[in-house]
């Protein structure tokens, strides 16, 4: 029977609770935070603050999308999780290209080396040092989805490189695959990368997709048969909420509410409670999933997206 996998171990998908599909609960280091130090969250006891209080609102697991050298660290990660009550799924996999600088080894070894790195982490356990050197030090918490990313309106080349390894590793792991695109862009390019390894769309989620409310271009999406994932909650920088909230209706009304997850991508310093921010992780489970009622969502849907979506999807 196929279970979800997480950095405590393997549960039943009935076990899963309501998800947040890609939020981040430690990051330091990576090239991210170069330019903008908010991306960093580096004290692990407000981190740790923080997911307590998502849990006190009604949640029960996190997808964390902190993947493989752009500042994860799975022992904070563990630290952070245990004894608070909440499941935790780790990634491995790349984000977009440009945040790995040009001495890393995704730009020096050759694809079937990268590919061994991501399935190893699924099925051995991730690398505590996120192989920064010649030592592998394994955690005996592994990876539970693998991660993919482009930039904005393109895929650049060391993209068209780790996208298709991606597809590879949920081959020959089972693990699904959740993606990065940069303002929503890119998502049928990269469904049709996937695919055209041979992936089914089933184990797809295309991530961000709600930074572009075109509900035009999300249908195109859907069509290729894959989940998608919105998470432009209540960041009004973008748009405000009833966008999100009448595209979902509109997705749904055309067939594809058990397609639908949300998460809340909070992975900046400033948008943590504990850190001094808001609205915090604790947001989504304690004020957004009470207030999709109010926008006209059904008990049904919202169900749909927090609960039985996410299940299905994550397990392998």
């Amino acid at each position: 029977m196929a279970k979800i996998r997480t950095i405590f171990g393997d549960i039943q998908p009935s076990e899963l609770g309501f998800t947040d599909m890609h939020d981040h609960i430690w990051k330091s280091g990576g090239m991210e935070m170069v330019p903008d130090h908010d991306f960093a969250l580096e004290n692990a006891p407000a981190s740790r603050e923080e997911l307590k209080a998502y849990v006190a609102a009604g949640g029960k697991a996190i997808v964390d999308m902190q993947c493989l050298g752009v500042g994860r660290s799975i022992e904070k990660m563990c630290w952070i999780s245990e004894g608070n009550g909440a499941h935790i799924i780790a990634s491995t996999g790349f984000q977009r290209g440009e945040l790995y600088d040009s001495t890393h080894f995704v730009h020096r070894y050759d694809p079937d080396e990268i590919l061994e790195i991501i399935v190893s982490e699924v099925q051995e356990g991730i690398e505590i040092n996120d192989f920064c050197g010649p030592i592998v030090k394994r955690s005996p918490s592994k990876a539970g989805v693998i991660k993919g990313g482009s930039g904005y309106y393109k895929i650049s080349p060391l993209e068209l490189k780790l996208l298709p390894i991606s597809a590879r590793a949920s081959l020959a792991t089972g693990a699904p695959v959740i993606t990065h695109t940069h303002q929503g862009t890119m998502g049928c390019e990269q469904a049709k990368i996937f695919k055209g390894e041979g992936l089914d769309p089933e184990k797809i989620c295309i991530g961000h997709l709600d930074r572009d409310c075109d509900p035009v271009y999300h249908e195109r999406v859907l069509r290729e048969g894959v989940y998608v994932q919105y998470d432009c909650i209540a960041r009004v920088k973008y748009h405000p909420i009833y966008d999100t909230m009448e595209l979902i209706k509109a997705m749904d009304k055309k067939g594809y509410g058990d397609r639908i997850m949300i998460g809340g991508d909070w992975g900046r310093a400033s948008y943590m409670k504990a850190y001094g921010g808001s609205p915090g992780l604790e947001y989504i489970p304690g004020i957004l999933a009470k207030n999709m009622l109010e926008y006209g969502i059904s008990e049904d849907l919202i169900h749909k997206i927090f609960y039985e979506n996410p299940a299905r999807y994550l397990a392998f």
